[in-house]
């Protein structure tokens, strides 16, 4: 996974504490370190949204969890701590995790990673702006939107849903496809299943041992389909190799 490293000149994200030595442009500069960590227990919350405009965010699902626990690791230069604001709140039967950032014009570092523990069965819907998501073990519905960064899924088993602008999207061992739409960047599935739809604007696409029916349409990028238990139904290919094998049910192309 990519770090999410960000130097701006005007208006950018902050927190600090503690000291450490990085080398960036190479130069060695003194970074802030700061710890956070939140906690909500999950007694009658339905769903989780989650809002974050930058950094890494990881999640995982733990079938044995009764909070949803929040870890931020944040490093940070020129900012101040109270420029980076990071909250888990219950509103109804719904829990939010906001992760937004505040500063004033200037020169500002920041590498933030945000790892969340919930109950494996707790529904996510995800905002991101900036940076890669990681999300493991998990049963509930997911609903991805993203600008930009790589997404991976593993071991998913509830309905998916992803809208995502950049950033390749790699999804293993998930058994409820529903819909992927994808501007640029490769996309990977292994080990997958559920009716799906695909729509791809650019960059590769390899799927592999998939149960369920796909419907694609791809304007460029190579492709390859190897083992579908299902119907496979090509609407859009605009340019790239293609390569369909092991088709259990129908294959059709336009």
């Amino acid at each position: 996974m990519k770090q999410v490293k960000q130097w701006i000149g005007v208006g950018l994200i902050a927190v600090g504490i503690g000291l450490a030595g990085c080398t960036i442009s190479d130069k060695v500069i003194k970074i802030d370190e700061e710890k956070r960590q939140l906690e909500l227990p999950a007694e009658s919350i339905e769903a989780l949204n989650i809002v974050t405009d930058s950094g890494n965010l990881i999640v995982k699902g733990d079938e044995k969890a009764t909070a949803i626990r929040v870890e931020a690791d944040i490093k940070t230069k020129s900012v101040k701590p109270e420029e980076i604001i990071i909250t888990l709140e219950k509103d109804g039967n719904n829990a939010t995790l906001r992760s937004e950032t505040n500063t004033e014009i200037g020169f500002n570092y920041v590498d933030m990673t945000l790892t969340v523990i919930v109950p494996a069965q707790l529904p996510i819907a995800l905002t991101d702006g900036s940076g890669d998501i990681d999300m493991t073990n998990l049963t509930g519905k997911l609903t991805i939107e993203d600008d930009s960064g790589d997404i991976q899924l593993t071991n998913t088993n509830g309905e998916v849903e992803i809208r995502d602008q950049s950033g390749d999207i790699t999804i293993k061992d998930a058994s409820a496809l529903k819909l992927i739409e994808d501007d640029s960047g490769d996309i990977f599935m292994e080990n997958t299943g559920g009716n799906v739809e695909i729509h791809d604007q650019s960059g590769d696409m390899v799927i592999r041992n998939h149960k369920g029916d796909i419907k694609i349409s791809d304007d460029s990028g190579d492709m390859v389909i190897d083992t579908v238990e299902g119907n496979v139904r090509i609407e859009n290919d605009g340019s790239g190799e293609r390569t369909v094998l092991n088709i259990k049910g129908s294959f059709t192309s336009k």
